[in-house]
Order: structure tokens, then C-alpha cells, then sequence
């Protein structure tokens, strides 16, 4: 009897200790599987962004005047208790919960603010690209018409017909060639002036000699044919 119970008492014991490791082993395994249900739903983050109501007086019960958001300046007049009386950019006041201010720009609006910063920096580049290429194109069109010019000036002298002689009408002729004439006698007279003077010389030096000869001749004849020098 007492063999029988001892069985029984380790039988149980056994039982008890498997329940309580399989007990210990379930959030074990039940850890793993949260995790990887997780990661199997889409991922979302946590947004900074935040809408806050403006009451007419410190408490969330009175009226609302208009609502703020996160990165928007406001002007700080006043605090009571929790909340903190503001002035909004359009000069209308109310409260808000002083929890939810900072002296800081948040990085939400400090993004923005450098994100309006570079698309106005583009667009001055943009603009001051799109000016130079007008200015640029504008001076390539002057260059284009001078050019144009010049070629068809140079066209213009290259067709151009040679200087042809131009004819000179009868009378035009008769006067032109009157002078000719006239120049002729002139020229004979101016001839003779020089001939004249040359002619004479000549007609004496002959009669010298002439007369050289025939006195010659009667001397020889007077003394017997002596030649006197």
C-alpha cells in the first residue's frame, strides 16, 4: 500500500514539473511572433506636428479664437498658471496651454524655413539664367544683322557693272576737239621762234666762209698763188 501511494506521489510531481516548464517556455515563444507581426504591418512615424486652439480666457472650456500651428511665431504678453496669453500674427489675443510653447524653432519649421530659402534661391538662379540667355540671345541677333548687312553690301558692290565710258554728244565732240586746232599753230610758231634765230646763224657763219674763200682767192691771184693764212 504504502509502495503504491510512493508511485503515485511521483507521478504527480512529474506531471506538475512538465505543466511548469511548458508554462515557461509559452512567453518565450509568444515574443518572437508579436515581433514579427509588427513588422509585417505598414510603418508609420511619430509626427511632431502640432494644432493648437486659442481660447478667449485661460481655460479650455471658454470660446475658441483660432487655432496655431506647430512653427508658427506668436507673441508671448502674459502667463497665468498653466497658460500663457499670446498674440497672433493678425493681432488677435488669446490663451494657450503653456506646455505646448517654446523659445526654440522646432526642426518642423526650421525645415520649412530652409526648404522656402532654397526654392527662393532656384528661382533668383532660375531667373537670373533665364535674363542672361534673353541677353545672350538678344546679342546674338544684333551680331546676326550686322552680319546680314555686311553680306549684302558686299553682294551689292560685287554686282555692281563696270564703269562704262560715257559718250560724249557731236557738239560736245566739235568743242573738244576746237582746241586741239588752235594748239597746233601755236605749237608751229613757238617751233619757228627757235628755227629762225638758228638759221640766221647759219646763213652768217656761211657768208663768213664765202667771203673767207673769195678773199683767199683774190690774194693768192695778187701775189702769184702764195697762200696767206
Amino acid at each position: 500500500m504504502k509502495h503504491h501511494t510512493c508511485c503515485l506521489l511521483l507521478t504527480a510531481c512529474a506531471l506538475a514539473t512538465g505543466a511548469g516548464i511548458a508554462v515557461a517556455q509559452d512567453p518565450a515563444q509568444s515574443q518572437p511572433d508579436a515581433a514579427a507581426q509588427a513588422a509585417a504591418l505598414p510603418r508609420r512615424y511619430v509626427s511632431d506636428k502640432l494644432v493648437l486652439n486659442v481660447y478667449a480666457e485661460p481655460d479650455s472650456a471658454s470660446a475658441r479664437v483660432a487655432t496655431i500651428e506647430t512653427g508658427d511665431a506668436i507673441g508671448e504678453i502674459e502667463t497665468s498658471g498653466t497658460y500663457v496669453r499670446v498674440r497672433l500674427s493678425d493681432g488677435r489675443e488669446g490663451w494657450v496651454g503653456a506646455s505646448y510653447l517654446t523659445a526654440e524653432m522646432p526642426a518642423a519649421a526650421r525645415l520649412r524655413e530652409l526648404q522656402g530659402g532654397q526654392k527662393a534661391a532656384v528661382a533668383a538662379a532660375e531667373k537670373k539664367a533665364a535674363d542672361e540667355i534673353l541677353r545672350l540671345k538678344s546679342e546674338a541677333a544684333a551680331l546676326q544683322a550686322q552680319l546680314t548687312e555686311l553680306r549684302a553690301a558686299q553682294t551689292t558692290r560685287v554686282a555692281e557693272p563696270a564703269p562704262t565710258q560715257a559718250t560724249i554728244p557731236p557738239d560736245v565732240e566739235e568743242h573738244q576737239e576746237e582746241p586741239r586746232l588752235t594748239t597746233q599753230p601755236l605749237t608751229s610758231s613757238r617751233n619757228a621762234a627757235w628755227i629762225w634765230p638758228l638759221a640766221l646763224v647759219g646763213a652768217a657763219g656761211v657768208s663768213f666762209l664765202a667771203g673767207y674763200q673769195a678773199l683767199a682767192r683774190r690774194i693768192r691771184k695778187r701775189y702769184g698763188g702764195l697762200k696767206i693764212y
